[in-house]
């Protein structure tokens, strides 16, 4: 019995100092290398695309000359696309933490760490400015297992809200959630998927293929 208790007593210790471990490391702002490729395949459960966001497929992006290039992937063929100042290509840039629009990734990420920030985008097909608010919060680390490999994590949740329907619906409020899993090896977040509350389904987000640069 108390060769049983001993080591539970060993086993706890040993959990309680990894997860104080964990909680003191930090992850450093990512030195991109030239030539760093990375593919990711977006997938939508139960929710079609709207013009804001980007149509499911596989996407790459990579480090060429000290900028960013961005593709599409269709079969063998590999079409490079326009990254924009606002948009949807904003959103894979935000995977490596290149994009300026919003702060999804502050380094150096430690857990427990939190930061809200806010942003405004035009609705397609009016001349009406959106504001949203968000809050990121570090929740912990995680091993994570995705086609590109398996990954140490930092787990990221970000809730949003927003106003709804202009002028007359003032107060509607929608929101929603996502929680992403940054890895410092591959300089890049490895899985995310969102949910939105007035929207069914969710969207989802894998590294597929991480190629690391010289």
């Amino acid at each position: 019995m108390s060769k049983t208790i001993l080591l539970s007593v060993l086993a706890a210790t040993i959990l309680w100092n990894t997860a104080i471990l964990f909680a003191q490391e930090e992850a450093p702002a990512p030195s991109f290398k030239e030539g760093d490729t990375w593919q990711f395949n977006i997938s939508r459960k139960e929710q079609i695309a709207t013009s804001t966001e980007l149509n499911d497929g596989l996407y790459e992006l990579s480090i060429s000359q000290g900028a960013t290039k961005l593709y599409k992937i269709d079969g063998s063929q590999k079409n490079e696309m326009t990254i924009e100042k606002d948009g949807p290509t904003q959103a894979l840039l935000r995977l490596i933490g290149k994009s300026d629009q919003r702060s999804d990734l502050k380094f150096p990420l430690s857990v427990g760490q939190k930061w809200t920030y806010q942003y405004v985008i035009r609705l397609p097909n009016t001349r009406q400015d959106q504001r949203r608010s968000a809050e990121v919060n570090v929740a912990g680390m995680d091993q994570v297992t995705v086609p590109a490999g398996n990954f140490k994590t930092y787990k990221l949740i970000r809730s949003e809200s927003w106003s709804v329907g202009g002028a007359k619906a003032a107060g509607t409020v929608n929101s929603s959630t996502s929680t992403y899993f940054y890895s410092p090896e591959t300089r890049s977040i490895v899985k995310a998927f969102t949910m939105t509350e007035k929207t069914p389904g969710t969207i989802e987000t894998e590294l597929i293929k991480f190629t690391p640069g010289n």
